[in-house]
C-alpha cells in the first residue's frame, strides 16, 4: 500500500486546477522587489516596543463582566474504566456554579481524529471521557465557579471510581499480538500501517559493498510554549454568537471545529486570537478544553475562562516527536549510497489524531534529505500507546527525517573511513538537476547544496577546527566536530491557502489584514514591509491586523514556515490589485495614458517624471465618485487568497564543535554554525533570531529533554525542573550566515525559515558529540545526551577493549 496522507491529495489538486487567480499579479520582475527601499533590510520589529513594555494583551489578560472560571478532573490514571463520578460533596462547596461530565456532553460531537479506512483506524475522542479514559490527564468532568481557586478546590473533591486496565507505553511492545490495547475495543494497537517502495531496491542492496544497518531513538519531547494554553468563551443569547478568544495558531480552523462539534452555524461563531505567548505546533489543533469551555458559556450564559497551568500543559498538551527508526543503507566503498530502507514507528499516543498521522508522513517523505538516491522503500507504523496524543512540534515529522538521515551520512562516513564532509558532497543532489522530483514523489524546486556546503566550510573554518581536534586529541580531550546538511518541505502548499484584505483609506494610510496570526515570529514588520514598498510610501503607514475571524472570512494555521511566503504573497498580491485601481484614477487625474510608478509617496508617469501627483490624493479621489474613471467603483480594498503551486524547500548546512569530559559525561557545546538558504530574506533580523529560536530547541530536544513516563504511565517529567529546556548558559554564540536560491513558487522568491534551526541543529549536535567520542567507537542511538547516557557509552567500550585483550 502507498501512503502520501493529504500531501499526495494536495499536489493532485495543485496539477489538476492549478492557481485559480490572475497570474499577471503575481509573475513580476523579482529584482525590481530586491532593488526597492524595504525588502531586505534588518528592520526592528514594529510590535515589540508594545509588547517588552507590558501592552501586551494575552489571554489570560481578558477579563470580561461575569465570567467565571473552569477547572477539569482528569484522570489519575493512563488506561481506566470510569465506573462512577460522585459530584455531590464538590457541589456543596460555595461559588461551585455548575459541573458537566461526558453524560452532559452526549449531544456534542466527538474531536476531529482520523477516518476509518483499510489503513487508518478510527479513534473516537470524546470532549469529555465517558466510560474509558486512556491517558493520565485525560478531561473527565468540568467544575465552573466564580473564581479560579473556587473551580480548583471543588474539582478536587470530585470524586472517581476506576477500574484500571493494562497500560501499554512502548511502541514496539504495543505492536505485539499479545499486548495491553490502548482502547479496549480494539483489537490491536496500530493506528496506521503503509508501505512505500520505489526504484529498483533489490538491485541496489545486491550491488552494495556494504549494507549497514542503524536503529535511533527521536525521543518524546514537549512544546513548553512561554504562554501555555487557554480559552475564554462568552455567549450572547439575543444574538446567538458564541465569541471565544484562545491562545491559537488557527483562529480560523477553531472557529470551523467549534462550530461543527457543537451544532452552530459557522456564522454565530467568533474567533479571536489576541497576543500569543508561543506556540511551536501545539496550538494549532482543537483540544477538548476548548470544546468544553464553550459548551459551559452556552449553558450557562456567562463567560466561562479556562487558563492552562504549567504541569496540566507538559500532562495535557500535545508532545511531539516520538519515533523509532530502522534503517538499512546500501553503500559503495566510495560512499555513494545506492538504497535505502527505513522502518518507522512512530507514537501516536492515545488517539489516532491527523496530527499524529501528519508526523511521520513528513518524515518518509523526507527521509532522502538532499540526498540523489536512487531506491528507497519505507514502511510506517503508527502505533497508539496510553500517553497524551503526539502533534506538531517545531518541524513536525522533519525534524525526525534530518535526524534519520544525516545520522545515517555519519555513520556510513564512520564505517567506511571517509571524512563525513565528502559523504555528503558525494551523494548531494547536484545543482543542474533541479528542478528535482525525488524518490518520494516530490518536486524541490532550487538548491545549490554543494555551494551551501562550502560556504559554511569557510564560515567555520572547517579544515582549521580539524587542525585543533588532532591538538586536542593529542592532549587527550574528546573534541568533536558534527556536520549535516538538512532540507525541509514547508509552505504548505497546495490547496492550503493563506489569506490577506487591504484596504487603503481615504487618507492614504494602508490597513493590511493578514489570516495568519504570529505567536512570536515577528509577521507584521516583513508583511508592513512588502506592501510599504508596492505602494513606494513610508513603512509608518502601514498596520497590520489578525487574529480575529470577523476581518477575514476565512484563511489556514500559522505554521510550516509558511507566513512570509504565503501571507506576504497574499498582502503583496492585494496591493497589486489595489496599484491597479490607482494607476487608472491617477492617469486620469494626470491626464495620461502610460505607465506609472509608485514611488517616495507619489505616483508618477515613467517617461516623464514631473507628471505626478501624491499618493494620499488619489486615494482621497478613490472616494469621490465625481472624480473616478468611468466603470472604476469607489474605495480601495481587496481581499487574496495565495494558492502556492508548489512547497517550499529550505536547505541549509550546519556545523557544531563540542567537548566531552570522559570522566563525568559531561559535555560542553563550544561553537555553532548555521548557513540557511531560505530563498530571498525580507527581514535579515527577524530570519536570524527564527534561527537562533530554533537552533536553541534543536539543542533542547539533543542535550536534555525528554518525556518520561513510568511503567504505570504516570508522567514524571511533570515540571520544569524535572523537564529540562535550554537556558543561555547551554547555548554557544550561534554564527549565522546564508545563501540564496529563490523559489519560484511565490513571487517574493522566499522560502521560509521559522523551523530551518530545528531541523538542521539536533542531527549536528549528536553528529558533533559522535565524532568526539570516536575514539571508543561507539554508535549513538537515543537522545537526549545526558551525562550519564555519555558516561555509560564511555564505560561499556572500555570494558569491551579490556574483555577483548
Amino acid at each position: 500500500m502507498v501512503h502520501y496522507s493529504f500531501l499526495a491529495k494536495n499536489l493532485y489538486y495543485c496539477t489538476r486546477f492549478g492557481l485559480g487567480f490572475d497570474m499577471s499579479l503575481v509573475i513580476e520582475k523579482r529584482e525590481a522587489v530586491q532593488k526597492r527601499r524595504y525588502f531586505g533590510q534588518p528592520l526592528k520589529r514594529m510590535e515589540d516596543p508594545r509588547l517588552v513594555s507590558g501592552q501586551g494583551r494575552y489571554l489570560d489578560d481578558i477579563k470580561l463582566p461575569g465570567m467565571v472560571y473552569a477547572s477539569f478532573v482528569r484522570s489519575s490514571y493512563a488506561h481506566a474504566l470510569i465506573k462512577k463520578i460522585d459530584k455531590s460533596e464538590a457541589l456543596k462547596l460555595p461559588g461551585v456554579l455548575a459541573i458537566f461530565t461526558g453524560g452532559d456532553l452526549a449531544d456534542v460531537k466527538d474531536l476531529p481524529t482520523v477516518e476509518e479506512s483499510e489503513e487508518a483506524k478510527s479513534t473516537p475522542r470524546p470532549a469529555l471521557v465517558i466510560d474509558e479514559a486512556r491517558y493520565q490527564g485525560e478531561a473527565i468532568a468540568v467544575v465552573i465557579a466564580k473564581d479560579p481557586y473556587t473551580a480548583e478546590d471543588a474539582a478536587e473533591l470530585v470524586q472517581v471510581e476506576y477500574e484500571p486496565l493494562p497500560v501499554v507505553l512502548d511502541v514496539e511492545e504495543a505492536m505485539k499480538p499479545t499486548s495491553p490495547k490502548a482502547h479496549s475495543y480494539v483489537k490491536d494497537n496500530i493506528a496506521y500501517h503503509s508501505v512505500y517502495e520505489a526504484g529498483d531496491i533489490e538491485t541496489a542492496f545486491k550491488n552494495a559493498d556494504r549494507v549497514i544497518t542503524l536503529e535511533l531513538v527521536n525521543q518524546r519531547v514537549a512544546p513548553v510554549p512561554l504562554e501555555p494554553r487557554g480559552v475564554l468563551a462568552s455567549y450572547d443569547s439575543g444574538s446567538q454568537i458564541l465569541t471565544v478568544w484562545v491562545s491559537s495558531q488557527d483562529p480560523h480552523g477553531l472557529r470551523d471545529a467549534v462550530a461543527d462539534i457543537l451544532g452552530l452555524p459557522q456564522s454565530r461563531v467568533r474567533v479571536i486570537a489576541p497576543d500569543v505567548g508561543g506556540a511551536f505546533g501545539s496550538k494549532i489543533s482543537v483540544y477538548p478544553e476548548d470544546v468544553v469551555v464553550c459548551y459551559a458559556a452556552i449553558k450557562l450564559g456567562r463567560p466561562v475562562k479556562w487558563v492552562e497551568k504549567r504541569r496540566e500543559n507538559l500532562l495535557t498538551t500535545t508532545h511531539g516527536r516520538g519515533q523509532k527508526q530502522h534503517i538499512e543503507v546500501a553503500v559503495k566503498k566510495d560512499g555513494r549510497i545506492l538504497g535505502l530502507k527505513i522502518k518507522i514507528i512512530s507514537d501516536s499516543g492515545a488517539y489516532n489524531t491527523p496530527g499524529a498521522l501528519d508526523n511521520p508522513t513528513m518524515t518518509t517523505l523526507m527521509a532522502p534529505g538532499v540526498y540523489d538516491i536512487k531506491a528507497y522503500r519505507v514502511e510506517m507504523f503508527s502505533v497508539l500507546t496510553n500517553k497524551v496524543p503526539q502533534d506538531a512540534y517545531r518541524g513536525a515529522g522533519r525534524p525526525e527525517a534530518a535526524y534519520l538521515i544525516e545520522r545515517t551520512m555519519n555513520v556510513v562516513a564512520r564505517e567506511l573511513g571517509l571524512d563525513p564532509v565528502e559523504v555528503r558532497r558525494v551523494n548531494y543532489i547536484k545543482k543542474e538537476l533541479f528542478p528535482f522530483k525525488t524518490i518520494t514523489g516530490l518536486t524541490y524546486d532550487s538548491a545549490d547544496y554543494e555551494s551551501n556546503l562550502n560556504k559554511a566550510l569557510e564560515v567555520s573554518n572547517y579544515w582549521t577546527l580539524r587542525e585543533e581536534q588532532r591538538r586536542a586529541r593529542k592532549q587527550g580531550r574528546l573534541v568533536g566536530i558534527g556536520v549535516s546538511t538538512y532540507t525541509e518541505i514547508c509552505g504548505f502548499g497546495p490547496s492550503f491557502a493563506q489569506t490577506a484584505a487591504i484596504t487603503v483609506t481615504s487618507s492614504g494610510n494602508v490597513i493590511v489584514t493578514i489570516g495568519g496570526h504570529p505567536h512570536g515570529q515577528g509577521h507584521y514588520t516583513p508583511i508592513a514591509q512588502l506592501v510599504a514598498d508596492e505602494f513606494g510610501i513610508e513603512l509608518e503607514r502601514i498596520s497590520v491586523r489578525d487574529g480575529d475571524t470577523e476581518l477575514l472570512p476565512w484563511s489556514s494555521f500559522t505554521a510550516g514556515s509558511r507566513s512570509a511566503a504565503l501571507t506576504g504573497s497574499a498582502a503583496v498580491i492585494c496591493a497589486r490589485k489595489i496599484k491597479r485601481k490607482m494607476t487608472k484614477i491617477a492617469q486620469k487625474l494626470l491626464g495620461v495614458d502610460g505607465e506609472l510608478v509608485f514611488e517616495n509617496g507619489y505616483i508618477q508617469a515613467v517617461n516623464d517624471p514631473e507628471k505626478k501627483i501624491s499618493f494620499d490624493a488619489v486615494a482621497q479621489a478613490a472616494y469621490q465618485p465625481s472624480k473616478l474613471p468611468e466603470g472604476v467603483e469607489p474605495t480601495l480594498f481587496e481581499y487574496t487568497a495565495f494558492v502556492p503551486p508548489n512547497y517550499l524547500f529550505p536547505y541549509g548546512t550546519h556545523i557544531a564543535v563540542v567537548e566531552v569530559d570522559r570522566e563525568t559525561g559531561e559535555l560542553k557545546l563550544l561553537k555553532y554554525f548555521a548557513v540557511d538558504d531560505i530563498g530571498r530574506v525580507i527581514n535579515p533580523l527577524v530570519v536570524e533570531g527564527q534561527v537562533h529560536g530554533g537552533v536553541a530547541q534543536g539543542v533542547g530536544q539533543a542535550l536534555l529533554e525528554e518525556v518520561v513516563y513510568d511503567s504505570n504511565g504516570q508522567l514524571l517529567t511533570s515540571n520544569l525542573g524535572d523537564y529540562l529546556i535550554p537556558t543561555s548558559d547551554v547555548i554557544p554564540e550561534i554564527v549565522w550566515e546564508r545563501t540564496e536560491t529563490p523559489s519560484d513558487s511565490n513571487p517574493l522568491g522566499v522560502k521560509g525559515v521559522g523551523e530551518a534551526g530545528t531541523i538542521g541543529s539536533t542531527p549536528t549536535i549528536v553528529n558533533a558529540v559522535e565524532d568526539a567520542l570516536s575514539p571508543y567507537s561507539v554508535t549513538i542511538d537515543r537522545m537526549p545526551l545526558k551525562a550519564e547516557y555519555i558516561r555509560w557509552l564511555i564505560k561499556n567500550a572500555e570494558e569491551r577493549k579490556i574483555s577483548s585483550t
